[in-house]
């Protein structure tokens, strides 16, 4: 999942792993041939293009490390989460498939710091979709209420519905392992542990690189965010005009630089009560099919005691 020390894992994990070749973003994303496994619709995918890249790893260890592997929210509402991992089965059929989940609200909460970074001006309460059961169809009113919204950018909360995405990769893979990302920050020699069987590492391995450095891309605080919001607003208008532009992005580095305290962005009283009892049912069920993967050691994390 996104939020989940990603880059941190891609820059400065998974490169120093002994005897492995990582892949990141670079590759696994803006490359044409994953970018293509991702988007493309079967009537334009060439398959003999992950095929060839597959075959030219074979006899390698290799780690294809990509958030976005779970499905695009923005715009696409997940719909090609099924797609990737069907492509993704068919190129590496015997592939250990790793999975960090986050507590649902922290995971949002953190995308919308990180999008108030690039031009979001909604309040974090409006800042995710929540499918509508009737839609509206009087759109000369405004937007119409769909089911999915694939005209503005929204996180849709569908696509954090975790027993849905381990479901799909445990029917596409036989070595699914699915970790906890409140087990990194509170236990990391435990998470480390974890990461080294995955490996196939005999010694403690990967302790030592999680010691050496801090996560990265850490979010804004709430005095930064309110006013990203602000400045966002004239990014429409600043495009237009060069001298306004550079103003625009001097202000917002500005903005970026000044971080004034340890709180985040968070969800109004009752957006949070909404958010936990929709997840916290969601998350008790992943609790009973899947004990193994810990998050009932989270509970208040997970929601699961919510009422």
């Amino acid at each position: 999942m996104p939020r989940t020390a990603t880059t941190f894992f891609q820059q400065k994990i998974f490169p120093l792993l002994p005897d492995y070749t990582s892949f990141n973003l670079e590759t696994t994303h803006f490359n044409d041939v994953f970018n293509q496994l991702q988007f493309a619709d079967d009537t334009f995918y060439d398959k003999t293009k992950i095929l060839n890249f597959a075959n030219g790893c074979k006899n390698k260890n290799i780690i294809l490390s990509n958030e976005n592997f779970v499905g695009q929210s923005y715009f696409l509402n997940h719909n090609n989460r099924t797609i990737i991992a069907k492509r993704l089965s068919e190129a590496f059929p015997e592939a250990k498939i790793f999975l960090v989940l986050r507590n649902q609200i922290d995971l949002l909460a953190s995308l919308y710091a990180i999008a108030l970074e690039w031009r979001e001006t909604k309040h974090i309460d409006d800042y995710i979709w929540q499918s509508k059961k009737n839609k509206n169809i009087d759109v000369e009113a405004g937007p119409a209420k769909l089911y999915y919204n694939t005209y503005e950018d929204y996180e849709n909360i569908e696509g954090y519905d975790y027993l849905s995405l381990i479901q799909l990769y445990k029917k596409h893979f036989k070595h699914v392992e699915v970790l906890l990302f409140e087990e990194l920050i509170q236990q990391p020699t435990d998470f480390a542990t974890k990461l080294d069987v995955l490996f196939g590492f005999e010694q403690p391995t990967t302790i030592s690189l999680l010691n050496q450095t801090e996560l990265l891309n850490k979010s804004v605080d709430v005095v930064q965010a309110r006013k990203l919001r602000k400045l966002n607003k004239f990014q429409n208008l600043a495009s237009h005009s060069k001298l306004l532009y550079r103003i625009y992005v001097k202000l917002k580095r500005n903005i970026l630089k000044k971080k004034r305290s340890d709180e985040k962005p968070f969800f109004s009283l009752k957006k949070t009560a909404e958010l936990k009892k929709h997840f916290g049912k969601l998350n008790q069920q992943l609790a009973e099919q899947y004990p193994e993967i810990g998050i009932q050691n989270y509970s208040d994390n997970y929601y699961l005691n919510f009422k």
